[in-house]
């Protein structure tokens, strides 16, 4: 059944892709992704002019299938005939384009940090926060789910959302004690990027803004909520992640991230 409903909605996904215009660089996000805005971000840093297309969770397999994408997951950049899938694959392509004209983001160290931060904030930030939201609380998230969609892909995706939210509460396993898990290990690793913070240093590798530093902000960025971000401002949180969230906000490296979103982040974030 699952199956079919995605195919029907498929249907209604032929028209408003933006697949055809082969010379605008396209971003195909989700409108709330945390792993969507490290790709922003570093775009966005290296002076990379894209058009945002925000696709709602669901139908969006369909449309990363029509687009050729091997897999569905997003943050998917298309420039030309080419196609760069994933927040690290994204920003490994905006450095390449912009060797020779400015500094890369990219160290080993950082890199490391990067996929420490990918595995230990970002997979447990998303999964705290559906966890607290999808079953008790989705009219927060789904607002936001759908933020900014084409008619037809906002036709297809409450056609497909009792699906959707049953497939994303297994998918992400949910249920138990998803939320206490995943909110001890965001609090281990807000430990460790305090103490790294301690000696003063303004970047997470040192005196140089990295990939490392938009990683671990981009992917706080539901608990930071920075002005760059409204649509995150904008989610009145259920109490236990309200409760988080207030906890959190004196630790020193949300203190940091705020910081570094008021200092470092140009261009258009997600509105």
């Amino acid at each position: 059944m699952a199956y079919a409903t995605l195919r029907h909605a498929g249907r209604f996904l032929t028209a408003e892709t933006g697949f055809g215009d082969r010379k605008m660089r396209k971003l195909f996000v989700f409108g709330i992704s945390h792993y969507c805005e490290k790709a922003r971000w570093a775009l966005d840093w290296h002076g990379l002019a894209y058009d945002e297309v925000n696709w709602p969770p669901g139908p969006h397999m369909v449309l990363a299938k029509r687009l050729g994408a091997k897999r569905s997951s997003v943050p998917i950049l298309k420039d030309g005939h080419t196609l760069i899938q994933g927040s690290d694959k994204i920003t490994d392509w905006a450095d390449a384009q912009a060797k020779g004209r400015a500094p890369g983001l990219t160290t080993p160290d950082a890199r490391a940090l990067e996929e420490r931060a990918d595995k230990a904030i970002g997979v447990n930030a998303r999964r705290l926060t559906y966890a607290e939201c999808l079953q008790t609380h989705p009219h927060v998230v789904k607002p936001a789910l759908f933020h900014n969609l084409k008619p037809l892909h906002c036709f297809a995706a409450n056609l497909m959302w009792p699906i959707t939210r049953r497939a994303m509460i297994k998918g992400y396993k949910l249920s138990g004690n998803a939320a206490e898990e995943s909110r001890a290990r965001i609090e281990a690793e807000l430990d460790w990027l305090d103490g790294c913070l301690e000696d003063g240093r303004p970047y997470l590798t040192g005196d140089r803004f990295t990939r490392a530093d938009i990683a671990v902000a981009s992917l706080l960025s539901p608990f930071v909520r920075p002005d760059a971000l409204p649509l995150y401002q904008r989610m009145n949180f259920p109490p236990a992640l309200a409760a988080d969230l207030a906890r959190w906000q004196a630790r020193p490296v949300v203190t940091w991230a705020t910081r570094l979103y008021a200092e470092q982040r140009t261009g258009e974030a997600a509105g």
